[in-house]
């Protein structure tokens, strides 16, 4: 696989989204074959291969979408499918997860064919920690989109232990004999993460209780502090920062926090009509968030608000201290 030839058919896959979007919201099966399979394939994950994918794959009393298969028996990975702009729930990730687990599958993924998240099955941590992909294809750069997704190259996961590229610094090899044909090689070295400065947590990782005190400050991942004065400030600044950021867009809203609640809106209401009960209008945007919230929800909002938006919430840190 070429990354050239990946970056066009993310960019393919941009395009579709944009133009075909309401009809491929509609049918999960369209989602698939016009989102999914396609990437799926440009991975080396050949869908028509009986050696290489499984389509709903038995798991006990239900199916995994797909099935990914590597050199050993149990497959590398499961993949859970949704129609496009589905809005996942903690309890679906779960039920994807305990298919995975039941079957001994180490990885796990599910996807709307925009979203794509990935996951450590039998890490045990919150789900949150878990996660080692979260990306939206329409609104992050192709050729961002294409390292990140070589977690799912099928070399790299059939492996067993699949390695992260993110952003890669190119080294080149000591230079060679001039009268050698062999040619100089570019490796990529994957970076070591960010350390964490005493006083800061990740927000990933960040859980209150009720009474706990809010953070004095939230960190983005373009090293700008903002000052934080109560928890559903979380929120607030996340949708500052992914508006400015071109992350978040009118188009991308309303984003859910459950079935029937929004986080934000264009309009403070939620799904089924009923007015926030905080309205809380973020200056600058065109946005409005649901303010009566409880410290939990304020993180939780914020992280999945980061999740929809394809931002990982371990590169967003807070002055805890």
């Amino acid at each position: 696989m070429l990354l050239d030839e990946l970056v066009g058919v993310i960019e393919t896959l941009k395009q579709r989204i944009r133009t075909h979007g309401a009809t491929l919201r509609a049918y999960e099966s369209r989602t698939r074959v016009a989102l999914i399979d396609p990437l799926l394939v440009a991975l080396g994950w050949d869908v028509s291969d009986p050696a290489l994918v499984t389509p709903e794959y038995v798991v006990g009393g239900g199916r995994a979408d797909y099935a990914l298969h590597g050199s050993e028996s149990i497959p590398a990975a499961m993949v859970e499918a949704k129609r496009l702009g589905h809005a996942l729930n903690d309890d679906e990730r779960m039920q994807m997860l305990n298919y995975a687990n039941a079957r001994g599958v180490r990885y796990a993924a599910v996807t709307d064919g925009d979203a794509w998240e990935f996951y450590e099955v039998f890490k045990q941590a919150p789900l949150e920690d878990r996660r080692l992909l979260n990306l939206r294809i329409a609104n992050t750069p192709a050729h961002e989109l294409a390292l990140r997704l070589l977690l799912l190259w099928r070399p790299n996961l059939a492996a067993g232990q699949p390695v992260a590229a993110t952003e890669p610094i190119l080294t080149v090899d000591p230079p060679i004999s001039p009268n050698s044909h062999q040619p100089v090689v570019a490796t990529a070295q994957l970076p070591t993460a960010t350390p964490v400065e005493p006083g800061w947590e990740r927000l990933s990782t960040v859980n209150p209780k009720a009474g706990d005190p809010y953070p004095t400050a939230i960190r983005f991942p373009d090293g700008v502090d903002h000052q934080v004065t109560s928890w559903r400030q979380m929120v607030h600044h996340a949708i500052d920062w992914l508006w400015l950021q071109g992350h978040l867009k009118e188009s991308d809203v309303p984003v859910p926090s459950s079935t029937k609640r929004y986080i934000v809106n264009i309009i403070p209401y939620h799904q089924e009509g009923n007015r926030f009960g905080a309205e809380m209008p973020v200056s600058g945007t065109p946005f409005v968030y649901e303010g009566n919230i409880s410290s939990r929800a304020s993180v939780s909002n914020a992280k999945k608000l980061l999740a929809y938006c394809g931002v990982d919430a371990a590169g967003i840190i807070l002055k805890v201290g």
